[in-house]
């Protein structure tokens, strides 16, 4: 079992390296929305420095907060893509073994009658960028690292548009066991399980996206059965890091 972590958010990288080598982790998945992980702060010769003196592997989360590949801008869009092309550059002087990123989102509106989110509205664009100007990037950067993870709900535009990548290029998997649990249309990335090489596990109640510990809600982990990849704690905190591997390992015999 591959089993790692992301970094408890009080965590410096040193610290993170200290306490995923001191419990047995595999891997580190580092965050780079975290100030003290963004590229801005972390040098990649200062990650290989720790990669190599704790013998732990590194995979990478691309940022999310300043990408989005599905916005309306299409000078928001062409950032992003030249987010993810600084992230390959860094990854691949840092031997990182996978890089994860999410796809973006689509803004809903408050209104006189609540919030209003006309998912319709983004339909035909959402298909267009995607099967244009991310197939075009793929091809273009080649990276056999890069994961896409399922993260919003995903209405059946949005799963043509993976599946046209899924088949037209080598675009690997993230999958999110917790968005799984409480969002819509994420089978499409069990339907391509082969596809997977890192999964987050965390825990909710099925309905908002809380990170919780293993154990502490209802998320159902057979669905991941057979997997042998990378398997990623994404509870970002030291205490339910614990409680989940000892979850993992007593209650479920991994």
């Amino acid at each position: 079992m591959k089993l790692g972590i992301q970094p408890d958010v009080t965590h410096k990288p040193k610290d993170a390296f200290e306490f995923a080598s001191k419990h047995g982790f595999s891997h580190i998945e580092i965050l780079m929305d975290h100030p003290l992980y963004s590229m801005e702060n972390l040098s990649y010769t200062e990650l290989l420095e720790l990669k190599e003196c704790y013998d732990i592997e590194v995979l990478l989360h691309a940022p999310a907060t300043s990408t989005n590949f599905i916005s309306i801008s299409k000078t928001m869009r062409r950032a992003s893509y030249e987010e993810l092309r600084r992230v390959i550059h860094y990854a691949e002087r840092c031997d990182a073994k996978v890089v994860t990123f999410h796809i973006g989102w689509n803004p809903g509106f408050i209104t006189a009658r609540g919030f209003v989110f006309p998912r319709e509205l983004y339909s035909k664009h959402n298909y267009r960028v995607l099967t244009t100007e991310m197939l075009s990037f793929l091809r273009e950067v080649e990276c056999e690292i890069l994961a896409l993870e399922n993260t919003i709900s995903l209405d059946e535009s949005l799963k043509r548009a993976i599946e046209f990548l899924l088949e037209k290029t080598e675009l690997k998997l993230t999958f999110d066991v917790g968005h799984y649990n409480c969002r819509e249309g994420h089978e499409i990335f069990l339907d391509h399980f082969e596809r997977i090489v890192n999964i987050h596990l965390h825990d909710n109640r099925g309905e908002l996206d809380e990170h919780l510990a293993l154990g502490e809600g209802n998320v159902d982990l057979s669905i991941i059965e057979g997997y042998r990849g990378y398997l990623t704690l994404e509870v970002r905190d030291k205490d339910a890091i614990i409680k989940s591997k000892n979850y993992l390992i007593n209650k479920l015999k991994w």
